[in-house]
């Protein structure tokens, strides 16, 4: 009888130092450090920093797909993504826990409760307002001039997300103040939670009492929300008053106000950083694409000839949406996100005990030529239908997949969508000669400083006649309301 074959070991990324394991060059390049072990297969160990566990990261779809799809129910969220959540309260993002029910369960339970806040029908009603919202971010644009784009849609960024998650209330202004503070402190105080989460209670930790404070305001803020919209009777189609109407299915029971304020608090800083981190992206990719570009300007002048976009208009715009789904690939703003075996597992050839952990980088991911050929050139068209069904499964995965894909997927296309038709429709954006692009990879990965020339562009009207545009320019701005 022939000898059973040992599995191959999983290959460990080089350059790890004693005690810092990968830690420094996760420090000092963790983008170019995650997608250089794309050569190294389909599964790659990465020593953690002493006194924390290896981390395996997987690089292949297939293997992608069997830890975030067929095999779900044998892993809970990782310490990389429950360090993050943990900071907000118990809500969809971690691992939630009813009696009886496994975490798989419990899981699905709350996401069925929690989902119908996010229905088509309800985010095509938030349109107007978002449109609105944009065009009051660009009102004050003057041609010529040299903006901050990451600073302003970020500030769009605050305003959309405070209004379509907690709605139009008394306390809105504090809701956006508070997620703009919260925002500014995310990476110094929420980076010492995930790399050694039993410093975060610390007293002296750096960043901890400013994003405690900024936390706390921002809750206070959004519990003002609730009680004014309890008040009024729930009737909105804002995301909060969604939750105060939600029941879950097998006991009809509705969702704790500290539940409550837990979802949305992360709801609000997750929809935030779909928006922010993205958008001036898509920008940035126009600019150095002109041939795009004018595809783009020519769909929206197509469809929309001078006159507000609307929800309906929304899946008319297919070249624009791959434009959007391409600087996704490129630039999706979670880049890690990870799972926890909870019991002995196999992975492709690997067998794994409990407890190990795992992580997945969708920015490498996205950028491994085995999985997307010439992975750098930036091509909307390779999102055209017959092509992307060539893609294996979990060969995109900027919004997650599985059951804990992000529930908020359609609402952040929505967004962005909007805005980009909305800008686009009356300014041209241009990099600014000698700058150098220098994004950021913390909890998010953000463009960093970003100035762009605004110029004004010609525009058809509805009338079929072609005309100039001004910042200053609100013919059209109140309109279809």
């Amino acid at each position: 009888m022939a000898a059973s074959v040992p599995p191959p070991a999983v290959p460990t990324a080089p350059g790890a130092l004693p005690l810092l394991g990968h830690g420094l060059k996760l420090l000092r390049d963790p983008l170019g450090f995650m997608a250089s072990l794309n050569e190294l297969g389909p599964l790659v160990r990465m020593r953690g920093p002493a006194f924390t566990p290896d981390v395996y990261l997987v690089n292949s779809p297939d293997l992608l797909h069997q830890l975030l799809v067929t095999d779900a129910r044998s892993y809970s969220q990782a310490r990389i993504t429950a360090g993050i959540g943990s900071q907000f309260g118990v809500s969809l993002v971690m691992d939630m826990s009813f009696e009886g029910l496994t975490l798989f369960a419990s899981h699905l339970r709350h996401r069925r409760a929690v989902q119908p806040a996010f229905h088509p029908h309800r985010i095509a009603a938030w349109t107007p307002a978002l449109r609105q919202a944009v065009h009051e971010a660009v009102a004050g644009w003057t041609p010529g001039t040299t903006l901050r784009v990451d600073r302003e849609m970020a500030r769009l960024a605050y305003r959309v997300n405070a209004r379509a998650v907690c709605g139009d209330t008394p306390a809105l202004d504090r809701v956006t103040a508070g997620l703009a503070a919260l925002s500014a402190r995310t990476t110094p105080g929420m980076y010492w939670r995930l790399a050694l989460p039993g410093l975060a209670h610390l007293r002296h930790v750096p960043g901890t009492g400013g994003f405690r404070r900024a936390l706390s305001g921002l809750r206070a803020a959004v519990a003002a929300s609730l009680a004014h919209l309890r008040g009024q009777g729930a009737t909105g189609d804002d995301v909060l008053s969604q939750l105060l109407r939600a029941r879950y299915s097998d006991t009809d029971e509705p969702l704790g106000d500290r539940q409550i304020i837990a979802d949305t608090l992360f709801l609000l800083w997750a929809a935030t950083h779909g928006l922010k981190d993205v958008l001036p992206h898509v920008f940035h990719e126009l600019a150095l694409h002109p041939d795009v570009e004018r595809r783009v300007h020519e769909e929206i002048g197509a469809v929309l000839r001078g006159r507000p976009v609307r929800a309906e208009d929304l899946p008319a715009l297919d070249y624009t949406r791959r434009v959007v789904k391409e600087t996704l690939r490129l630039h999706p703003a979670p880049w890690m996100l990870g799972r926890r075996a909870l019991v002995p597992v196999r992975l492709g050839t690997a067998e794994l005990p409990a407890g190990t952990e795992l992580a997945y980088c969708t920015y490498a991911l996205h950028r491994n030529p085995e999985v997307h050929p010439d992975p750098l050139r930036f091509d909307p068209d390779r999102w055209l239908p017959e092509r992307a069904r060539s893609l294996a499964r979990c060969s995109d995965v900027a919004f997650g997949t599985g059951v804990r894909k992000c529930v908020g997927d359609a609402l952040t296309m929505n967004q962005i969508l909007t805005a980009v038709a909305t800008i686009a429709a009356r300014w041209r954006l241009r990099a600014v000669p000698g700058h150098r692009y220098r994004p950021r990879a913390r909890i998010v990965i953000s463009p960093g400083p970003l100035p762009m020339t605004v110029h004004p562009r010609e525009v058809l009207s509805a009338d079929g006649e072609l005309g100039g545009t001004s910042a200053r320019d609100d013919r059209w701005a109140g309109r279809d309301r």
